[in-house]
C-alpha cells in the first residue's frame, strides 16, 4: 500500500512491534520447518486408510475412549479440538463409522462420539 493512503498511527505502530522484535533479536522471516502433522493409518474393513492432522488425533482420541466416547466440551481442553464435530464428520465422509449419543447439558444438549466398527491402528506418525 502507497504510504500515502496508510493509516499513520497504524504504521507507527507496526514500526514500533518491528523495532520491538530487532531490539530482541528476533528474525523478521520464520524459517523454520512446521512441524510434521500427525498421522494414523489404520485398516477399515477391507481397505486401509491414512489420516493426518485433526482427523488423526480425532481418531486416536475416539479409539483411545472406546465405548465411552468423548464429547466436543471434553476433547476442546486438549487444545486442539476446537472442532470436534467438523472432525467426526469428515471421518464419516471417509467411511467411519461414529455414532452420536445425545445427553442432556443444563439447559441444552450435547452429541457423544463413539466410533463403531472395528478400526485396527497400523501405523502411527509423528505427532
Amino acid at each position: 500500500m502507497a504510504p500515502e493512503k496508510m493509516n499513520p498511527a497504524a504504521g507507527r505502530t507496526a514500526d514500533g512491534v518491528r523495532d520491538a522484535s530487532r531490539a530482541a533479536g528476533r528474525s523478521e522471516h520464520n524459517t523454520t520447518a512446521k512441524a510434521s502433522k500427525a498421522s494414523l493409518t489404520v485398516r477399515l474393513d477391507d481397505r486401509t486408510l491414512t489420516v493426518e492432522g485433526r482427523l488423526a488425533q480425532t481418531l486416536a482420541l475416539l479409539i483411545q475412549c472406546g465405548n465411552r466416547g468423548v464429547t466436543a466440551g471434553e476433547a476442546s481442553p486438549l487444545g486442539w479440538a476446537r472442532r470436534t464435530s467438523h472432525y467426526v464428520h469428515e471421518l464419516r465422509q471417509l467411511g467411519f463409522t461414529i455414532l452420536t449419543q445425545w445427553e442432556e447439558a443444563g439447559d441444552a444438549r450435547v452429541g457423544r462420539y463413539i466410533l463403531a466398527g472395528a478400526v485396527a491402528v497400523v501405523a502411527r506418525g509423528a505427532a
